[in-house]
């Protein structure tokens, strides 16, 4: 191994422990950790072919699912001349390519992602208490929409959670990371954050504790349950409020009132279906979603209604089918779908292998896409320039580290618990 080699593997594990922490406590961090991946693949070029041919399986399909999304999105652009800017947070999907190749061509250790998580967490912990305690702010989401921020922080609690080790202290580790973010996201008041996070938990537990009992699993089990029962029943609870808002909203809209922040969206998705369900193939252009609602029955009265003054869904499968048609809504899921199956594939190479560090990385990466999908039924990912970055990011990240692994032939035991692998150079 070269000393340039070294050297670039040391900057990647940097920027691998970093990227929670910029995207979680540093204003603008999504855009130095965009930087970094940059720099990292200039440095690293010259062997940038022999790893992409290396690791071809994943590389391409990855790349192939990002490429149909975006000539999809630009195609709606130039047919409906809508204006440059709206493809531009699409077009920073291509990050989780960018980033899944300088992963596998500078061989990060995966550990210092879960190390940048914890630290991240904690970090993004004491943000967000001083804004709530002491600044009194309702939403409190450092320097990111609130709603993008929430979404985040329960994806990375749950790839902290995956982290290996059956020990004491890697299982204590684990949960620290769920009981960081669980407090976080109560003072953010993100109802689909919550959820995504503690859906995602039950299937991880599976992968958090291998050496499975039944005792064992309904034991966590249970202690979902009860930390989730705990957050409603505790006096001033702002989960409480919040629950119960949301069924009092449901209960207006039926009773035909959509001027609440749940109603809103249920009148919003009625109308962008019923658009798509008239517009199949092409939809109104991508970022136009607001057109369809201001040319809506509902709003032709209702101009200054919350409904009709919305820019997108808050939704993402009603914002790709009706601004983008069906095209549009196939690659969008093909961003989450073909990572899953990738991340799939690789968890099972490296649970044939006794990989365990492997499976962990597979089986994080299959949760970050389930709390998205669960995340995007209530906000549209594109809609924010950090949550795209984010997503396309840790994506990326999963997906090259979780690749090395699966590359591997053969693990020793020191290996597998967490000793960082030299590079294929």
């Amino acid at each position: 191994m070269t000393f340039r080699t070294s050297r670039l593997t040391s900057m990647a594990d940097a920027l691998v422990f970093a990227f929670p922490i910029l995207i979680l406590c540093v204003p603008r961090g999504a855009g130095v950790f965009l930087a970094g991946v940059g720099i990292l693949l200039l440095l690293g070029w010259r062997g940038l072919g022999r790893e992409w041919r290396h690791h071809a399986r994943v590389l391409v399909p990855l790349t192939l699912s990002v490429l149909a999304f975006l000539a999809v999105y630009v195609a709606s652009k130039f047919y409906h001349h809508t204006p440059w800017n709206v493809i531009d947070n699409p077009l920073r999907a291509l990050l989780a390519v960018l980033t899944c190749w300088m992963i596998v061509r500078t061989a990060a250790n995966p550990d210092r992602l879960w190390d940048g998580i914890t630290v991240g967490l904690v970090g993004a912990l004491g943000i967000v208490s001083y804004q709530f305690l002491v600044l009194h702010d309702g939403r409190p989401a450092a320097w990111v929409q609130p709603i993008a921020f929430a979404n985040m922080v329960a994806a990375l609690a749950l790839v902290g959670f995956a982290r290996p080790g059956d020990g004491f202290r890697a299982h204590a580790h684990a949960w620290l990371n769920v009981l960081c973010a669980a407090p976080i996201l109560i003072m953010n008041g993100t109802r689909g954050g919550m959820m995504a996070m503690l859906l995602t938990l039950f299937p991880l537990l599976l992968v958090r504790y291998r050496g499975f009992s039944l005792r064992m699993f309904l034991a966590a089990g249970a202690g979902i349950v009860a930390l989730v029962v705990a957050l409603y029943v505790v006096p001033g609870s702002p989960v409480t409020e919040r629950v119960d808002q949301a069924v009092h909203e449901v209960q207006q809209f039926e009773q035909g009132d959509a001027e609440s922040s749940v109603g809103a969206r249920l009148q919003m998705w009625e109308i962008g279906l019923q658009y798509f369900a008239n517009h199949p193939w092409i939809g109104v252009g991508v970022g136009q979603f607001a057109r369809v609602l201001q040319a809506a029955p509902y709003c032709e009265q209702r101009t200054e209604s919350v409904v009709c003054v919305l820019e997108h869904a808050h939704n993402d499968i009603v914002e790709a089918a009706a601004t983008t048609g069906l095209p549009g809504l196939l690659t969008m899921l093909g961003l989450f779908l073909v990572p899953a199956v990738l991340f799939w594939r690789a968890l099972r190479t490296c649970h044939a292998m006794g990989n365990a560090r492997g499976e962990s990385l597979g089986a994080a990466g299959l949760a970050v896409v389930l709390a998205s999908l669960l995340s995007g039924l209530t906000q549209v990912t594109l809609a924010h320039q950090a949550n795209v970055v984010f997503y396309a990011g840790v994506i990326g990240l999963l997906l090259g580290l979780a690749t090395r692994e699966a590359a591997q032939r053969s693990h020793s035991p020191s290996l597998t618990a967490g000793a960082a692998l030299p590079a294929r150079i």
